[in-house]
Formats: C-alpha cells, sequence, structure tokens
C-alpha cells in the first residue's frame, strides 16, 4: 500500500544495509536522501521474514500502541539498527537482529505539558523499561514547546548517529513511519498472515 508520501523501501547493497542515498538513476523519484518514508505495513512485509523479526515487530506495534493511548499521534518514527539490515546473511553477521532502534519525534497531546505526560507515563520515556517490554532502544524527542535551536541540535545529533554503522562507520540508511495508528491493525494483520503461513511461529 502506497501513497504520495511514501516509497518502496530500497533493497540492501552489498554491505547488507539499507543504501544511504538514491542517485537518480537508481531511482525514478530522483535524488533521495535517507530516511527513506514507508507504511509501517510495508515494514512488517519487507523485515518480518523470521520469528525473531516478527517478534520484534509485535513488540514494536504494542510499543505504538502505548504511545497511542497516551495520546502519541501526531508526529513520525525513526527506524534503525540491525533490524533493518540484512545480519542473517552468512557472509556478514550472520544472526537474527536483537532490537529495533527508534526514535519517536512527537507532539505533546492535548491536555498535557512535557512534565504531565511524563508523570502520567513514566514507562514510555524509560529507555529501559521500553527495551525490557518491547525490545526496543526508543529515544524520544519532541517537536512542539521545543526552541528550534535545540530541535535541530537533536535532529541532526540522530541522523549522524544513525546514517552510519558503529563498528566501521559506514554509511547507511534508515526508514521513517508515521506516528499515526491508521494502519497499524492492518500491519498487526499481516503479521498474523505470516506466522499462519510459517505454521504458527511469531
Amino acid at each position: 500500500m502506497m501513497n504520495e508520501n511514501t516509497i518502496p523501501i530500497p533493497d540492501w547493497n552489498n554491505d547488507g544495509v539499507l543504501p544511504p542515498f538514491l542517485g537518480e538513476f537508481d531511482s525514478p523519484y530522483g535524488i533521495l536522501p535517507s530516511p527513506y518514508p514507508a507504511q509501517i505495513v510495508e515494514l512488517v512485509s519487507r523485515f518480518g521474514n523470521s520469528e525473531e523479526r516478527r517478534e520484534l515487530l509485535l513488540g514494536l506495534l504494542d510499543f505504538r500502541s502505548e504511545l497511542h493511548k497516551a495520546g502519541l499521534t501526531r508526529g513520525f518514527q525513526w527506524v534503525d539498527g540491525s533490524f533493518v539490515e540484512d545480519v542473517e546473511n552468512e557472509n556478514l553477521r550472520n544472526c537474527p537482529p536483537g532490537d529495533i532502534d527508534i526514535v519517536t519525534f512527537f507532539y505533546i497531546p492535548d491536555g498535557h505539558t512535557e512534565e504531565s505526560l511524563v508523570e502520567a507515563f513514566p514507562d514510555l520515556f524509560d529507555r529501559c523499561a521500553m527495551r525490557a517490554r518491547f525490545g526496543m532502544d526508543a529515544f524520544p524527542v519532541l517537536l512542539d514547546q521545543t526552541d528550534p535551536e535545540t530541535l535541530v541540535e537533536r535532529s541532526a545529533y540522530w541522523y549522524g548517529v544513525w546514517s552510519h554503522r558503529r563498528d566501521d562507520l559506514l554509511w547507511k540508511g534508515f526508514i521513517q513511519i508515521d506516528l499515526a495508528d491508521s494502519e497499524d491493525e492492518c500491519a498487526r494483520a499481516e503479521i498474523n498472515k505470516l506466522i499462519s503461513e510459517e505454521g504458527g511461529k511469531p
């Protein structure tokens, strides 16, 4: 399922990562830098090809469900880490991804301040709690009530960190999905379909 705000997620390159950008001859969309905008259903279809990956995707959907319950529905998420790399390739790491790295850029919901939101939903802003519950290495970035200089600084930091692999500083790409929940049930249904096709394994 596509719209004007998404493109097909690029193939892995020879290094087993998403390319850091698409050149004008690589894509009908012209020159396009990462992060690549995608719908969460496409994320599931592309990366839900193993038991371990489907488990992580279910964790991502459960994490997003908790965000939505807290009123966090406006914004977007950057998805990165070994989850979007070809780590199972026997010529590369030859192991499944251990978690999903995610930065949530969000607007404060109506009726809340930053302080009251953290007080009401402390676990959502606790990195260790989110990793234990959902398999997410999750980081929040506030889009409103933040001065422009700080927002630019935080965005540049995460882009700089996530556009390189930590071990060898290889340039790589990552994915952006909308924070709204309009596609989440379809994504969960797609996971259940994949589980059924694999004989009931998550």
